[in-house]
C-alpha cells in the first residue's frame, strides 16, 4: 500500500486522483491550515483531519509520496510577486518547510505543483533551490509545464510540476503525453442554477469597470481562463457567460468540474462550505486530470 502525505492539500485533488486511478493507497497525513479547506477535504473523504501549519509539523511517518502544491501566490502574476526566499516569511517561502519534512522523511517520490512563473527570471532562484536540495537528499528531479487543457479539462492552466524519485529506486520518470479530448467548457455546465448566478446590471458594472466590457466573457465553444482562488472575493472575479442572453457567472460546481472533481466530491464539500470557499477552494486546486496521468507514470507498481 502507497502511504502519503498532501501537504497544503486544499480539497484533496492527489487524493482524488489516486483514488480515480484506482493506486492501493493511505493517507498517512493531511497538512493544511486553512479549516475550510480541512473541512471540505474531510466531507469529501469521510476523514477528521485538523488544521495543521506546516512550519510546526514535525511528525516521524513512514511514507511514501509526499505531494505538495505549496502557495503559489508570492510567485504569481496574480499576486505582488514579492517571491518565496527562504526566512522571508512569505507565504510562497512555505516551499522550504516542504524540503525540511523531506529530508527528514525522505519518502521515495515527491510531486510538487507550482505556478509556471516560478521558472521566470525572477524567482527561478528559489526553484534552483528546491533541485539543488533535492538532489542533496539523494534524489533525481524531473520537471515540465504541463497544461490542464492538454488533459481533458477545458481550462488554460498551466502549472510546473516536478517529480523527484529517491535515487536507490533506479527508477526513471517521463511526464506524460498530452490527452487532448473533445469536451468544451460548454460541456460541463450546468443545466439548471439558481437565479442568484445571473448577473444584475449593477453586477456587470463591476465587471466592466474590472475587466473592460466583455472582457471576462466565455467562449463557451472553447476552454475557460485560469480559475484563481480570488474568484471567492466577488468584484467580478468569475468568468461569465451569455445564457440565452442573460450574463451569469460560472457556478461553485462548474468551477470545480474545470478542477476535475467529480460532483459527488462538490456535493459533499457543499454541505460544509459557502460558495465563497467552494470559489475560492477550486482556484487554490490542482486539476485532478493532470496529477493523473502524472501518477499513472509514476505509481505502476501501486496499482
Amino acid at each position: 500500500m502507497l502511504k502519503v502525505i498532501e501537504a497544503f492539500g486544499g480539497i484533496g485533488a492527489c487524493t482524488q486522483a489516486l483514488r480515480n486511478i484506482g493506486v492501493n493507497f493511505e493517507v498517512v497525513d493531511y497538512i493544511d491550515n486553512d479549516k475550510y479547506s480541512v473541512q471540505s477535504y474531510n466531507a469529501i473523504n469521510d476523514t477528521n483531519f485538523e488544521p495543521q501549519d506546516i512550519r510546526d509539523w514535525d511528525k516521524q511517518i513512514d511514507v511514501d509520496l509526499f505531494s505538495h502544491g505549496s502557495p503559489c501566490i508570492n510567485f504569481s502574476l496574480a499576486g505582488r510577486e514579492e517571491g518565496g526566499d527562504e526566512g522571508s516569511g512569505t507565504q510562497s517561502s512555505l516551499m522550504y518547510e516542504s524540503l525540511r519534512i523531506i529530508e527528514k522523511l525522505r519518502p521515495k517520490y515527491v510531486v510538487w505543483e507550482n505556478v509556471k512563473n516560478l521558472l521566470g527570471k525572477k524567482h527561478f532562484h528559489n526553484f534552483q533551490n528546491y533541485l539543488d536540495r533535492m538532489e542533496k537528499f539523494g534524489y533525481t528531479n524531473y520537471y515540465k509545464i504541463l497544461d490542464a487543457q492538454d488533459y481533458s479539462i477545458p481550462q488554460h492552466r498551466e502549472r510546473v510540476f516536478t517529480v523527484s524519485i529517491r535515487n536507490d529506486l533506479t527508477q526513471d520518470y517521463v511526464f506524460p503525453p498530452s490527452r487532448i479530448g473533445t469536451i468544451r467548457l460548454k460541456d460541463l455546465l450546468e443545466s439548471t442554477v439558481d437565479e442568484k448566478y445571473f448577473l444584475s446590471d449593477s453586477a456587470m458594472k463591476t465587471y466592466n469597470r474590472a475587466f473592460g466590457s466583455r472582457g471576462k466573457e466565455l467562449d463557451l465553444n472553447g476552454i475557460c481562463p485560469t480559475l484563481v482562488a480570488n474568484m471567492g472575493r466577488g468584484g467580478g472575479n468569475v468568468p461569465f457567460f451569455y445564457d440565452k442572453g442573460r450574463p451569469r457567472k460560472l457556478t461553485p460546481k462548474e468551477c470545480w468540474r474545470l478542477m476535475g472533481f467529480p460532483d459527488e466530491a462538490f456535493v459533499k464539500a457543499r454541505e460544509v462550505n459557502s460558495d465563497t470557499r467552494l470559489y475560492q477552494e477550486a482556484g487554490d486546486s490542482i486539476v485532478v486530470t493532470v496529477l493523473e496521468d502524472i501518477f499513472r507514470n509514476l505509481l505502476e507498481d501501486y496499482k
